[in-house]
């Protein structure tokens, strides 16, 4: 995870009244901290997944307002972010080598038709992050590149077998004659 360069807890220190700090932010960061310890708790007892979005679904059950508290809410709370992240079961999956990157693009792709829908590819574009559109951009020019490559291999047959069929119809006609 990338550590957090400045936490709200700091900003709010230096931006707001401390009447505001006290009365306000502080109960709120307190409420936070105690809902996502209660939420890990339970779901520790009960054996479950701890995650940001478990501990806010179950957190909104524990609640006595019914609110619970957000996935940013844990991530911006330094103390509530540091006991969910020393409980959670979510572990990085690294990715396998075994697929390589053209069948790795072409998996999330999928077959690209002329009647898809342009506004929502470009909104699924604009999530991906550089590196991946980086690699998406590589992939489709190798494909570009394969399919022009075919087409040239094609077009030299369909050529061959044009020349030899007009060189049989020449023998053809003159043997006639």
């Amino acid at each position: 995870m990338a550590p957090i360069l400045s936490s709200n807890h700091e900003k709010d220190e230096r931006c707001t009244p401390s009447w505001l700090a006290e009365q306000v932010y502080q109960p709120k960061r307190q409420r936070t901290i105690e809902l996502v310890r209660q939420s890990v708790d339970v779901l520790r007892q009960e054996e479950a997944p701890i995650s940001l979005a478990c501990i806010s679904a179950r957190s909104k059950m524990l609640d006595p307002k019914g609110v619970g508290v957000s996935e940013s809410a844990i991530l911006n709370n330094e103390e509530a972010r540091a006991y969910y992240q020393q409980h959670r079961t979510w572990k990085r999956q690294r990715q396998s080598p075994a697929l390589s990157e053209e069948s790795k693009v072409r998996k999330e792709s999928g077959p690209i038709t002329l009647t898809r829908d342009e506004k929502r590819v470009r909104q699924r574009y604009l999530r991906l992050s550089k590196p991946d559109l980086v690699d998406r951009l590589l992939a489709a020019e190798r494909a570009s590149a394969n399919q022009e490559q075919r087409w040239l291999s094609h077009q030299d047959d369909v050529l061959t077998w044009r020349l030899r069929a007009e060189t049989a119809e020449a023998r053809i006609r003159s043997a006639r004659e």
